[in-house]
């Protein structure tokens, strides 16, 4: 392995507990399982690897093939993109973006909600009213969070996402914000979200939605 692939080993994982959910624990990773990935560098090399995306820490992950240990990438400046189970994803600001092969094109941004775990109350209770806090990674608001101080429950994944148009990206949160961009459809949207109960959690309920927006 070249040395631009450097590496660190991910010793915090063993301090973060998963929130229990009815399907089960939620995991940091943005696939299922590590999968087999195709890594493309700026100077035009190529290397094969088995990889995730870790959304607590926002960094490519993959299996070292002499030991099979998580490591991270840490030179993912380097990195041109990523393809991952037919899905392609490049860096930019310290996050993965996913570019979806739509007319314009649609980013996707993978975030997840962090708390940290409540502390005990008055006999052996657990109190969250004063230990509960928020992070979607490693930073925010401007404050550095150390993920091996604590153990760290994963609460609800979501996403933000942008299309690009006129070469402008106009990002989106929400339903409601969607629909901004495109006022002049917006009761026949409304109405096709709702017909087709669409999730603006999901990926391909958003990708349908910005295919069907640009063909009216």
């Amino acid at each position: 392995m070249r040395q631009i692939f450097l590496l660190i080993s991910l010793l915090f994982a063993s301090c973060i507990c998963w929130a229990q959910s009815d399907e089960g624990k939620i995991s940091p990773y943005l696939f299922e399982k590590f999968m087999p990935a195709d890594v493309l560098f700026r100077d035009g090399s190529r290397y094969k690897e088995t990889m995730n995306y870790n959304l607590l820490t926002n960094k490519f992950c993959f299996l070292d093939k002499t030991n099979n240990n998580i490591q991270e990438v840490t030179n993912p400046e380097d990195i041109l993109n990523v393809k991952i189970d037919g899905r392609v994803f490049y860096q930019e600001n310290n996050y993965a973006i996913e570019v979806l092969p739509t007319n314009p094109p649609l980013f996707v941004q993978y975030k997840v909600h962090i708390r940290k775990e409540a502390d005990k109350g008055g006999y052996g209770s657990t109190s969250e009213t004063t230990a509960v806090r928020t992070y979607a990674g490693v930073n925010a608001n401007g404050t550095r969070y150390d993920f091996s101080s604590e153990a760290l429950i994963v609460g609800k994944r979501y996403q933000h996402y942008w299309l690009e148009k006129n070469g402008k990206r106009k990002m989106f949160k929400n339903f409601k914000q969607f629909l901004k961009l495109y006022s002049e459809h917006k009761v026949a949207l409304e109405q096709y979200i709702k017909e087709n109960q669409l999730d603006f959690d999901n990926v391909e309920h958003v990708r349908i939605l910005c295919v069907h927006a640009e063909s009216l």
